[in-house]
């Protein structure tokens, strides 16, 4: 077994080099190398060398695969990448609405080039009554899927997703074949239905994601999304390893272990894929579940690492870019903690404490704890890297309601099958098994409300502390020291250490001079100044950014310690200013917003605001004349929109001083509205300029920028199609003597006023 772990490992680590670090190019000429090296080794014919020949010919077949997949899926994706065509398309998912029309998944076919699979936007509607293996003659725009926002992105290629099309016209449907694909989806979609017929509307989302694999209605509850997230607790909702252990466990509890109940396990764990519609996150975990049921068949011994290397093999031999998925580097990473590390921790931890009648009853927390730890080894900094965060309290999220996953998926599942005698009887069962669930919930939102329940690496002391912290744990591991000490020395460091970062933290924004702040949110405008223990923040919005602008703001403030703002003001309510302002109130509490009483840009959006402020006790101040604030040591003269025309043109703009230092925004006002700000109000000394509408040439006018007298311009603007900044305003703000900064080339840009 242990030949097929080498294999499996050489042929994934050549996959995972050549998608993140090697050009396509050197693939064929590195497996040459591979083969080669390996046939030497072989004529050798030494035992001792049997591993090396494995792992080079596993190295030369990874390469080989990687350089094969990239010119069957990449490279023709890239070549009709801004093309218009025709194609037929089969339908592979049930679709979505999307803007004012829906989005749907296909398999599309387009002359010359081979099959490949796509997300369609589809604006008439055409195909929102379609379901999976619908084929259609459809026509539109084609781009390629790992590019989005001019950056590189991931995602798609990793569901084996390789193009966007935009239809261009009505899709016409000419024929319908069943798979076992579409009555896997089709039984997954009755499945969901069934479960929002019978579980209450308040864990009906949760039971879905947990059992089915469908968490879109999980991730609109942004509220527990963000307390889960933040307590560590959001694994749970994937359709995982875990999940799929739970459902082994429990039936060779039932049949016994051996051969036959392993056989039997094999049927039901790929039809439990089924019912999920064959999600990826059910694929994997089938395939990590298959490969530890199949020793038994084969007679082999049941080898966990051998398993694990196996899976990983079987699921990037299908798709090699399925490595560059989070959620797969996150699963496997938590399964080779448990393999390498929770024995050794569960060990020591018991031999710690006293042994005793009522030993056993800390079994349960032990264990837990063992796990917890164990999957953190890896997880931790997979998560620092793909979400700039850490969930250092996950360990109390498990020990406290773990116990509840397993009661949740198992009855869910039992649920369902009641539910087919009667709804009644379903629906009583269901509402009984939604306790655990709200448990589950309210222990997420308890630990995530725990100050530094989760550390953000955009304070840097924390980054350097998360190494420091996994430096220390290896060098435990590897040392002389007593099995107890290996595992105390390192989480007492790491907890001096971190408590040291977080006072420091809180010293350098609060006992030291103001910081003004305009966070890079893409194309979108968020600022946050910071004066004593007092935080004041303008508009939180972005456009054209997978990152929410809340979520930024959000990480910033909680790495700088700030769990509070006193005042955001929202200078209007288009959302490249205002749609993160929701997502913001899930990470610190705001007192005031300050709102124009003439907002009215997207009353969706405005009702959303006011509903959350109100969840939140957050007061709105509806401003209709010019207004002073005061926050603190901040001074803040906010001026009531001179314009009368566009919602741009009705801006808020504000100066925001601390002492004899000013900062002017204006948000999105053009050249006009500026000329009536200075008509009306003294703007003289100040010395710093947040540009206008993101550089656009319409503002940033040569009346302002003389008649301000500021040395200082920041432009918030990322990836956008209206050419911002523009090479006119930049070309005004040099003539005027400005020294300019852009968030999109230089991210966060921060200024200390002493």
């Amino acid at each position: 077994m242990r030949r097929l772990a080498i294999a499996s490992g050489a042929f994934s680590a050549a996959v995972f080099v050549s998608c993140y670090l090697l050009p396509a190019v050197w693939l064929l000429p590195l497996a040459v190398v591979g083969l080669l090296g390996g046939t030497a080794l072989l004529w050798m014919k030494e035992k001792w060398l049997r591993g090396a020949v494995i792992a080079l010919f596993g190295l030369a077949v990874g390469f080989v695969l990687c350089f094969v997949h990239t010119q069957l899926t990449l490279r023709p994706a890239e070549a009709l990448s801004g093309q218009e065509r025709a194609f037929f398309g089969t339908v592979e998912s049930y679709p979505v609405p999307s803007g004012e029309g829906c989005r749907v998944e296909m398999k599309i076919s387009i002359a010359g080039s081979p099959a490949l699979r796509a997300i369609v936007y589809d604006s008439s509607n055409t195909l929102a009554a379609a379901v999976p293996g619908d084929r259609y003659a459809c026509s539109g725009q084609l781009t390629r899927a790992d590019r989005r926002y001019g950056e590189r992105y991931d995602a798609y290629n990793a569901r084996d997703i390789y193009l966007i099309a935009d239809l261009n016209g009505t899709a016409r449907m000419i024929s319908h074949r069943e798979s076992l694909r579409t009555l896997a989806l089709r039984l997954n979609r009755r499945l969901s239905g069934q479960v929002d017929r019978v579980f209450p509307s308040d864990t009906a989302h949760f039971f879905k994601a947990l059992m089915l694999g469908e968490k879109s209605e999980f991730y609109q509850d942004e509220t527990l999304y963000s307390a889960m997230s933040r307590a560590g607790f959001l694994h749970i909702v994937a359709v995982s390893g875990m999940h799929v252990a739970f459902l082994v466990s429990l039936l060779q509890l039932l049949m016994g272990a051996g051969r036959r109940s392993s056989l039997l396990c094999l049927g039901i764990v790929w039809g439990f894929v089924l019912m999920t519609g064959v999600s990826p996150s059910a694929v994997r975990a089938a395939f990590m579940q298959s490969t530890l049921l199949l020793a038994p068949l084969l007679r082999r011994e049941n080898d966990p690492p051998t398993a694990l290397l196996g899976s990983l093999g079987l699921i990037l031999l299908v798709n090699p870019n399925a490595c560059t998925s989070v959620s797969l580097q996150l699963s496997f990473g938590a399964m080779a903690g448990l393999l390498l590390f929770a024995a050794p921790i569960r060990s020591i931890l018991s031999d710690a404490l006293p042994a005793g009648r009522w030993a056993r009853l800390l079994d349960y927390p032990i264990d837990t704890m063992a796990s917890s730890l164990a999957v953190l080894i890896f997880t931790m900094p997979l998560s620092a890297i793909h979400f700039g965060t850490v969930s250092v309290l996950s360990p109390l999220s498990n020990l406290l309601a773990l116990w509840c996953v397993p009661l949740c998926f198992g009855g869910g599942c039992a649920v369902c099958l009641l539910a087919v005698l009667g709804k009644g009887i379903g629906a009583a069962a269901a509402s009984l098994l939604s306790w655990p669930a709200r448990y589950l919930f309210t222990v997420a939102k308890w630990v995530s409300s725990i100050d530094f329940a989760a550390l953000y690496l955009d304070n840097p002391l924390i980054s350097v502390w998360l190494c420091v912290s996994l430096a220390l744990i290896i060098a435990a591991a590897f040392s002389r020291l007593r099995p107890w000490l290996k595992l105390v020395l390192p989480g007492v460091s790491a907890t001096v250490l971190l408590a040291l970062a977080i006072i420091a933290t809180h010293w350098y924004y609060s006992a030291g001079p103001a910081t003004f702040t305009v966070l890079d949110v893409g194309q979108g405008q968020c600022i946050t100044v910071f004066a004593g223990e007092k935080t004041v923040m303008v508009d939180c919005g972005s456009i054209y950014t997978l990152d929410n602008a809340g979520d930024v703001a959000g990480a910033w403030l909680l790495s700088c310690g700030r769990k509070k703002v006193n005042l955001l003001m929202l200078t209007h309510l288009h959302t490249d200013h205002a749609d993160g302002v929701c997502r913001l109130m899930n990470y610190v509490d705001i007192d005031t917003i300050v709102l124009s009483n003439e907002a009215e840009a997207d009353t969706e959006l405005l009702g959303a605001i006011l509903e959350k402020a109100a969840q939140k006790g957050t007061r709105i101040h509806w401003m209709d004349r010019d207004t002073v604030m005061e926050a603190g040591a901040l001074r803040l003269r906010l001026f009531a929109p001179v314009g009368r025309g566009s919602v741009n043109e009705r801006c808020i703009s504000a100066v925001i001083s601390s002492g004899d230092y000013d900062m002017l925004v204006t948000g999105d006002m053009d050249a006009t509205s500026e000329k009536a700000l200075l008509s009306e109000q003294k703007l003289r000394d100040i010395e710093l300029l947040i540009v206008g509408h993101h550089g656009s040439k319409y503002s940033s006018s040569l009346e302002l920028l003389t008649a301000i007298g500021a040395d200082t311009a920041v432009i918030s603007s990322g990836y956008n199609t209206f050419g911002h900044p523009t090479p006119e305003t930049l070309q005004r703000l040099r003539d005027c003597g400005y020294a300019v900064h852009r968030t999109d080339a230089e991210g966060n840009v921060s200024f200390r006023i002493s």
